[in-house]
């Protein structure tokens, strides 16, 4: 293992790190080389901050959708493993959504991805060597899964997924991490950026300083592989918008909330949100060209220097100790635009199939995002990527 150390310029200091990786953007999600196996094979794999496992896509395999790139040859690996149904993986309670009733020898799971479940991956649950290739860190007997069929869509690049959902089956608890972090580069961007992980929570100024926030994380029963964050609401140009808190997930709205996902670009808002959005952007901005936009982007200008974007602000519970009760991330116009051909868009779409607030990765580009665990802060750092 690593044992590196080191301060950066916005004042969070990195504890000891466990293992780093480069994730890579590519088309509208993050993704990474994952060393799998003995010898090593390697299989590009997209990052998802909600998904309770890691797999990859295994051969044989007559069932798997179409990729890019060959599948994981299970037969090639001396250190590949088969999981049984008896097994302490597969009687994990948190796990029983995931791995169901297991109808014979072997275990066997079902993960859904999309905020309605529309796409599915199924396989078998194995364990593997898994090496992180910039740290020299070898973890043996990693819990992943060996996928053999899918339902719904799935992008071709990517051959499975780097799950760092909550429970016991993510990355970062397989790691024994306390904390972990990356950055969303730009979509344009030719470097990758890191993943780390860390042995201990980062040590953060209390006082607070202006270069990064820190938001309260919490969790929700209907969603348990999610990190919600404490949410408070939308401002545009300094004028708060009118928007019920039960929709942010309080009270006993089980089925609202607040999470960030890397692997969509936009923002999403769900409908009584988005009617209060929508309604004051019409108010306040007459620039809006009618040509449509993408994926149901509505505000889109033409692509003009002279244009004047609306400002607008997310509103967070503030998760540190001192300060006051909300803290803001103003977005900046990299953030808040979404390119398409000649005209820029508002990052923000309706999100009418799912009642939760999804915060895409446009908004977050150069943002270094720090997963505390053991304190359930989300640390934003702003432009340090």
């Amino acid at each position: 293992m690593l044992n590196n150390t080191y301060m950066n310029s916005r004042g969070i200091q990195h504890p000891d790190t466990i293992a780093t990786t480069d994730i890579y953007p590519i088309n509208d999600a993050y993704a990474m080389f994952l060393w799998i196996g003995t010898p090593v094979q390697i299989v590009f794999v997209m990052v998802d901050i909600g998904s309770p496992i890691s797999w990859s896509q295994c051969d044989p395999c007559n069932s798997c959708y179409p990729m890019q790139r060959p599948p994981f040859n299970t037969r090639a690996s001396s250190t590949f493993r088969e999981l049984g149904c008896y097994s302490d993986t597969c009687l994990i309670p948190m796990m029983k959504d995931v791995f169901g009733i297991c109808p014979g020898w072997t275990c066997r799971y079902n993960v859904k991805y999309g905020t309605t479940g529309q796409s599915h991956s199924l396989g078998e649950m194995v364990t593997d060597t898994l090496t992180f290739e910039h740290s020299n860190t070898e973890v043996k007997n990693f819990i992943i899964g060996c996928g053999d069929s899918y339902e719904g869509p799935f992008k071709t690049q990517f051959s499975g997924v780097f799950g760092l959902g909550r429970g016991p089956l993510s990355v970062q608890s397989q790691l024994n991490a306390k904390a972990f972090s990356f950055c969303p580069v730009s979509q344009g961007s030719q470097k990758p950026s890191p993943l780390a992980f860390y042995e201990t929570p980062p040590e953060m100024d209390q006082h607070g300083d202006n270069n990064s926030i820190m938001v309260s994380l919490t969790e929700n029963s209907a969603y348990p592989f999610y990190y919600f964050l404490q949410f408070a609401g939308i401002s545009i140009n300094g004028f708060m918008l009118d928007i019920q808190s039960r929709v942010w997930g309080y009270g006993l709205n089980y089925d609202g909330g607040v999470i960030v996902d890397i692997g969509t670009m936009l923002t999403y808002l769900p409908t009584d949100a988005y009617s209060v959005f929508r309604s004051e952007i019409l108010k306040t901005d007459h620039n809006l060209t009618k040509r449509p936009g993408y994926e149901g982007l509505e505000f889109c200008y033409e692509d003009d220097s002279s244009n004047v974007f609306p400002t607008i602000e997310l509103f967070f519970g503030n998760g540190n100790i001192a300060g006051e009760n909300f803290v803001s991330y103003k977005l900046n116009n990299n953030q808040l635009l979404f390119r398409v051909e000649d005209t820029v868009c508002l990052s923000f779409a309706e999100g009418k199939s799912s009642a939760l607030t999804v915060i895409g990765s446009n908004q977050l580009q150069g943002t270094l995002l720090t997963y505390d665990l053991v304190n359930e802060i989300l640390v934003l750092t702003f432009n340090n990527c």
